[in-house]
């Protein structure tokens, strides 16, 4: 009689093309607090759960990749073949989407946005502000102003690959707690 074994499927990796600079950073904290394995250049892949890179950086159609989610300015909108499942962009912008994509949106104005952050306040411990996703609020507190939009960004990312809300804005809320301790 043969052993038992344990047999898990590997799913494929997921590719991430994040524009924005800063939001890839809180993206790639976001998913290695969460346990997952990120890399950022293709060559390392294997045994990755995601690859995250600039949109001109993304593999055309890799085998054991899933396309996940593309966030740009529409610059390549247009002559990307890659099929990604998700592309993110700022609620008021009219940027056309991939074809094949779902439009997943953020905002610090719309609360028609997938994700958006409300009710921001500045003082001289940074800003606070309230994030939502889905009827989901939750409390985040960042350095400065302007890591609003790369944060929701990020948030956006997390929770479309499945990272459970309460993990997104605890993560968030670890960003300046260790920009304070490395800085």
């Amino acid at each position: 009689m043969e052993q038992w074994q344990s047999v898990q499927k590997k799913y494929p990796a997921r590719l991430l093309a994040i524009e924005n600079p800063e939001a890839a950073r809180l993206l790639q904290y976001l998913l290695e607090s969460s346990g997952y394995r990120v890399v950022c250049d293709p060559a390392e892949l294997p045994g990755a759960d995601f690859l995250l890179v600039p949109p001109g950086g993304a593999p055309k159609r890799a085998e054991g990749l899933e396309y996940m989610l593309l966030e740009n300015s529409g610059r390549m909108t247009e002559s990307s073949s890659c099929p990604f499942r998700y592309h993110a962009v700022e609620y008021e912008t009219a940027l056309p989407v991939l074809p094949g994509a779902q439009r997943v949106s953020y905002s610090v104005h719309s609360p028609k946005a997938d994700v958006f952050a409300r009710n921001i306040r500045s003082g001289g411990y940074g800003v606070v502000f309230e994030l939502e996703s889905g009827g989901i609020v939750g409390r985040v507190a960042l350095g400065e102003e302007r890591e609003i939009r790369p944060a929701l960004v990020a948030a956006l990312a997390a929770i479309r690959c499945g990272i459970p809300f309460a993990r997104v804005t605890d993560a968030l809320n670890e960003i300046p707690l260790l920009s304070r301790n490395l800085g």
